[in-house]
């Protein structure tokens, strides 16, 4: 990466502090560790931080907490328990939480049994031992259970009560997917049913040429075969008149 002509390589401990002014509201201020045309890296104490040059709107050299705690670091000796104690209660108020572990490191390996920074570093005593908080919570028989330390017990209850919710949960699933299933089967069962009967209605076969069946057009009419009747005379003869014979 190309750097900027006029960023400076200095060694971390006499680069400037800066106040980097973002456009539109807010600042960040650090130190600027890293400039590229199209990012700035700024060093907050925490961590680094980066911003797009675009939205940088002007930066402002100054002292910051992070190059006091340089100077001061800087003075002490490697054996100075209670300078190194109190920088990391400086660092501490000022934000600068990597700084004050730092200090609080060091000031354990000189005095393994200093209760304010081993607190501080989040250790606790336990039959006379410093643990870190997760082994504190194991020796006394502590499990992590979704995000909590509890006791083997709780864990145990709080296990059976979620599985019976999930096992009421999937029943009533089931239940309701069973219901579905009948509801569609009997939906298409009268469907079939109803298909059958409209079929057995528009079957000629089952008429047999007698009664209501199916209507064809032009149609005419049946007329029964009966092999035992006399034929009937094509014309009835004409009617005697009345009083007389013919």
């Amino acid at each position: 990466m190309r750097k900027f002509p006029f960023v400076l390589l200095l060694a971390p401990s006499v680069l400037l502090a800066d106040e980097v002014y973002l456009k539109g509201a807010g600042t960040i201020s650090g130190r600027i560790v890293e400039q590229t045309e199209t990012t700035i890296t700024v060093d907050v104490g925490g961590g680094t931080v980066g911003v797009p040059v675009a939205r940088v709107e002007r930066i402002e050299k100054k002292r910051s907490p992070l190059d006091d705690y340089d100077e001061r670091a800087a003075a002490l000796g490697p054996r100075d328990a209670d300078g190194w104690l109190q920088l990391g209660r400086w660092a501490s108020k000022q934000g600068l939480s990597a700084q004050s572990r730092e200090a609080f490191e060091t000031v354990i390996t000189i005095d393994p049994n200093d209760e304010e920074a081993r607190a501080a570093l989040g250790y606790v005593l336990v039959d006379g031992r410093w643990m870190t908080e997760e082994q504190g919570y194991e020796a006394r028989g502590f499990v992590k259970y979704q995000g909590e330390w509890v006791t083997r017990s709780e864990a145990q209850a709080m296990e059976s009560s979620y599985q019976a919710s999930r096992d009421a949960e999937r029943r009533a699933i089931d239940a309701e997917a069973a219901a579905l299933r009948a509801e569609q089967a009997a939906e298409q069962a009268a469907k079939e049913a109803e298909s059958d009967a409209w079929q057995q209605y528009n079957d000629p076969l089952l008429w047999g040429g007698w009664g209501y069946g199916v209507t064809y057009w032009p149609s005419t009419p049946n007329r029964p075969n009966r092999p035992n009747a006399p034929n009937r005379p094509a014309q009835l003869p004409a009617r005697a008149p009345a009083g007389g014979r013919r």
